[in-house]
């Protein structure tokens, strides 16, 4: 993951330390604070899209489905993967045989993986703005 950079917050693995000395910093780092989360929300709702679809694919070979639908019918899954399957034929004959891929493929696990990272974080982010608030309510 790769997010923006912070002013007066400092993310390193999953921790969140935030170094204020003033209301006015604490206000700002608030507001950082408050934009990283929606930034790390915003990338754990695409891992949960990949995720959910990694699962569907593998899911989709183990003769899942057979007693529900009428012999000898294509179904959807099969239809998408035999397009999906021409296009990264006719793709290898037109690249001369070879076929170059954007991004190496992330297992199940790696996902989840990221998916507990993000959300470690997510906690620990909340965790510092409440302790922000509480310090701006004290000083006033």
């Amino acid at each position: 993951m790769h997010l923006a950079p912070m002013r007066f917050t400092k993310i390193e693995g999953t921790s969140v330390a935030v170094t204020v000395t003033s209301a006015v910093e604490a206000k700002a780092a608030l507001k950082e604070l408050r934009h990283k989360k929606r930034e790390l929300k915003f990338l754990r709702s695409a891992l949960v899209r990949e995720h959910k679809a990694r699962r569907a694919r593998q899911g989709q070979g183990k003769g899942k489905g057979k007693g529900k639908r009428g012999k000898g019918k294509i179904e959807p899954g099969m239809l998408a993967t035999f397009v999906s399957d021409l296009k990264w034929g006719v793709a290898a004959l037109a690249n001369g045989g070879t076929v170059q891929r954007g991004q190496p493929v992330r297992g199940l696990a790696e996902i989840e993986r990221e998916l507990r990272a993000a959300d470690e974080m997510l906690h620990n982010i909340e965790g510092c703005i409440l302790q922000l608030q509480g310090k701006l309510l004290t000083l006033g």
